[in-house]
């Protein structure tokens, strides 16, 4: 709260994309575009692991609702789960055709989203890898995909000046939200689901 550095996470070769803590707190990890995630002690800033691997820049890197997995976004154009706990690969989610800008957890851990630039978002089986959804309709590059606070819903935003709605158990549209004049960059739920906010390049 004093807003004192308290540990500088050096060691990644290039950009750093994105940095989140476990659910726990113990655990930092962040992602890079020297192609790795790496989780670090968040006590002392050491380095426990380098998630290796990806072949391209890592965009995002989360832990899940558990903090057991990590779920890796790769221009690659894969997602990968890994084990938080050893940093040992799990399943590589293969299928996109384009970059994966994002790849999150459902609240329950069950299901992955991805959002790719080749238009799409997908949901994932977390446990096996296997595909379940290909959210298609989107005109241009998806550039975020969430979960609603229940699971029920998906939201996804994307370069075609639109959010858009999804019922996550089968895949269709719900509604899209249209008025944005650009870019729209990221959207969200509110914490009790009933309200959306988006962010665009208008």
């Amino acid at each position: 709260s004093s807003g004192k550095l308290i540990h500088s996470l050096e060691g990644h070769k290039s950009d750093v994309n994105s940095a989140v803590f476990s659910p726990d707190g113990t655990k930092i990890l962040t992602a890079s575009a020297d192609k790795t995630a790496r989780i670090w002690e968040s006590s002392s800033g050491k380095l426990i692991h380098s998630l290796e691997g990806h072949t391209s820049r890592v965009y995002s890197a989360v832990f899940s609702p558990d903090g057991t997995k990590i779920l890796t976004a790769s221009a690659d154009k894969t997602a990968r789960i890994w084990e938080s706990s050893s940093g040992k690969l799990i399943h590589s989610l293969e299928g996109h055709t384009s970059r994966v800008y994002s790849a999150v957890f459902s609240p329950d851990g069950t299901k992955i989203l991805t959002a790719s630039r080749d238009k799409t978002a997908r949901i994932w089986e977390s446990s096996s890898g296997k595909l379940i959804h290909n959210l298609e309709g989107h005109t241009s590059y998806v550039n975020s995909a969430v979960f609603s606070p229940d699971g029920t819903k998906i939201l996804t935003a994307a370069w075609d000046k639109t959010a858009r709605i999804w019922e996550s158990s089968s895949g269709k549209l719900i509604h899209s939200l249209e008025g944005h004049t650009s870019v729209v960059n990221s959207a969200v739920f509110s914490p009790d689901g009933t309200k959306i906010l988006t962010g665009s390049e208008d």
